[in-house]
């Protein structure tokens, strides 16, 4: 006999309501597969806000996430799927992911996310990972989160900031070990063409790309110092190595045929650039100017003088360079370069140096939201200026003066003939 147990109509009374929520939890722990699915696809099919405050208020959220680990694949599939739903909803979605940290919940979805892909069928393996981070990255959505996660997946020496106990830290750095997968080419469906995707949640359910949205953990990872930390942190292979970042390797991410990747590296870039301390590293020795300007720049045709000073990778597609499609990986950018600005003028000069101007000028012509419209303008604002004690004109004629010189060509490989590349 299969069991569906009802969680829509009216309620005759309060008692039933109860009576109703006590069944659905039986079922929820019934060692039989079959009514475990039941209750977890009846739990699927409440969509409406009261409904969802309903099953968070009574308690579902620590039954699902249990559920979330349950041996049956579909059982399982479905837990995590409601539990992305009511975290992502309504007046709810904060409590549902307290009682998600409360309940052990984060520590759950690393263990999925960490598991074998020779663990069952392959379909199956990829949707449970997809959902298990797209959890993760709502639960890191808040400071608390954020902080717990950072405290549970860093190695010692990142969680210093955190109030976890010496006895629940990790044994091994989880972060590390997903950063790993995240990287790696042999997770990806290959060709898969994310244009047919129309929409974030079609996006967000995509299987072809089951670690994407880890780059939206790190983007949320990355509001807390500890997780900063973990991404600028140099990492040397021997002394006489200068070493690199894991923001370093993380950059050519912008360029990822999955828009879900470009958006949370844009944002993880963006929480990043709020340490003034890393201004300068991040300006003269990551260059990470023209990183950020590359999703920003577009088809234009430049002119000799709008070159100069660009990175040649800036304008050397021509009318085949596209930009980026994605307003939030198009704002966070251009707060980034904001919040460069803003870390002192040392900053601002270089920022003029490399024509960021030229880039945000263009951009803003087809910039069809306003917010990114308002950040590019305060952007401009900060590079057109004049600094204080200087005199009229001295910003406009510190990049003029210094590509009139014959050396500062060669620096920027103006002295090359680009227009003749193919």
């Amino acid at each position: 006999m299969h069991h569906k147990p009802p969680i829509h109509g009216n309620m005759s009374s309060d008692s039933d309501e109860e009576q109703l929520y006590k069944d659905l939890k039986g079922f929820l722990q019934a060692d039989r597969a079959d009514l475990r699915k039941a209750a977890t696809e009846a739990v699927l099919q409440v969509r409406d806000l009261r409904g969802m405050e309903k099953l968070v208020q009574h308690g579902l959220v620590e039954l699902l996430a249990k559920n979330a680990s349950f041996s049956d694949d579909q059982v399982s599939i479905n837990a995590l799927k409601a539990l992305v739903h009511l975290s992502s909803h309504g007046t709810s979605a904060n409590q549902c992911i307290e009682d998600l940290i409360e309940s052990g919940g984060l520590n759950r979805m690393i263990e999925i996310v960490l598991s074998s892909a020779t663990d069952g069928p392959q379909d199956a393996w990829r949707q449970k990972v997809n959902h298990a981070l797209s959890l993760l990255s709502n639960m890191t959505r808040t400071e608390k989160g954020a902080v717990e996660f950072v405290g549970r997946t860093l190695p010692d020496e990142a969680v210093s900031a955190t109030d976890l106990a010496a006895e629940e830290l990790p044994t091994k750095p989880s972060m590390e070990l997903i950063l790993a997968r995240f990287l790696n080419a042999q997770y990806l469906e290959d060709d898969f063409n994310y244009d047919e995707l129309v929409g974030d949640e079609a996006l967000d359910g995509n299987t072809a790309d089951p670690y994407q949205h880890f780059a939206a953990v790190l983007m949320n990872s990355t509001q807390v110092e500890a997780g900063r930390r973990f991404v600028v942190k140099i990492h040397r292979k021997d002394g006489n190595d200068q070493g690199t970042a894991l923001l370093q390797t993380l950059l050519p991410q912008l360029r990822s045929p999955n828009p879900l990747r470009r958006r949370g590296i844009a944002g993880m870039i963006r929480n990043c650039c709020f340490d003034t301390d890393s201004s300068w590293w991040m300006l003269n020795v990551v260059n990470i100017t023209k990183h950020i300007l590359y999703p920003l720049a577009g088809p234009e045709e430049l002119d000799v003088e709008e070159k100069q000073g660009l990175d040649p990778d800036l304008w050397l597609e021509g009318p085949d360079k596209k930009r980026e499609p994605d307003h939030w990986t198009r704002l966070f950018l251009v707060e980034s370069i904001l919040l460069l600005c803003a870390s002192g003028r040392k900053s601002r000069e270089k920022l003029r140096l490399e024509k960021v101007y030229t880039v945000l000028k263009w951009a803003d012509m087809v910039e069809e939201h306003e917010d990114v419209s308002e950040r590019v303008y305060e952007c401009v604002n900060f590079l057109r200026r004049d600094e204080e004690g200087t005199e009229e004109g001295s910003s406009d004629r510190l990049v003029a003066d210094t590509y009139k010189k014959p050396s500062a060509a060669r620096t920027v490989g103006l002295d090359e003939d680009f227009d003749d590349v193919d």
